[in-house]
């Protein structure tokens, strides 16, 4: 196998046209640690990803409600999900692997996105932030409950858990 060449008889698998062409060099140098377990790497980055779709769903709603004073709290909102992803990063790289870029964020929190897409109405965004509450607090919920985790793991990651939701939310 030929990784990164420019041979035309054995093409290339990264190339730099890859989105993940950085991250994959990065692995290559750095390969993940034996004694993690891929599965943790892979459910942080998931985590990671859905944080990008959260901060993705406030910023989207800040242009439907345009002019509002909840525009603020979206966009405060927006910031707390990219540090969060950030943070999810870190944590990604001291286990050896790196975190999704944006491009390479799939879309984990698509209920969210598709309703925000309709918005028009102060009433309707405050609906779509329950359901984006709702299902990001079922992401890290699924994830605390993973057997894979280490408890130092499994502390980091409950410290970074969106608040809990009232019974009933």
């Amino acid at each position: 196998m030929h990784f990164g060449t420019r041979d035309e008889t054995h093409p290339s698998l990264i190339s730099p046209e890859s989105p993940s062409y950085e991250r994959a060099w990065h692995e290559f140098a750095h390969p993940s640690s034996a004694a993690v377990h891929p599965g943790v790497i892979a459910l942080l980055a998931r985590l990671s990803e859905a944080e990008q779709n959260a901060a993705q769903v406030c910023l989207t709603l800040t242009e439907a409600i345009d002019g509002h004073p909840m525009v603020a709290v979206l966009r405060d909102r927006a910031t707390v999900h990219d540090a969060r992803r950030h943070a999810l990063g870190k944590l990604i790289e001291q286990l050896g692997g790196s975190a999704p870029n944006d491009a390479e964020c799939r879309d984990i929190l698509a209920r969210a996105y598709d309703e925000a897409r309709g918005v028009d109405s102060v009433a309707g965004a405050k609906r779509v932030l329950q359901v984006l509450n709702h299902d990001l607090r079922a992401e890290y919920d699924s994830a605390l409950q993973n057997k894979q985790l280490e408890p130092a793991q499994r502390s980091a990651l409950a410290g970074l858990a969106p608040p809990e939701l009232p019974a009933g939310a």
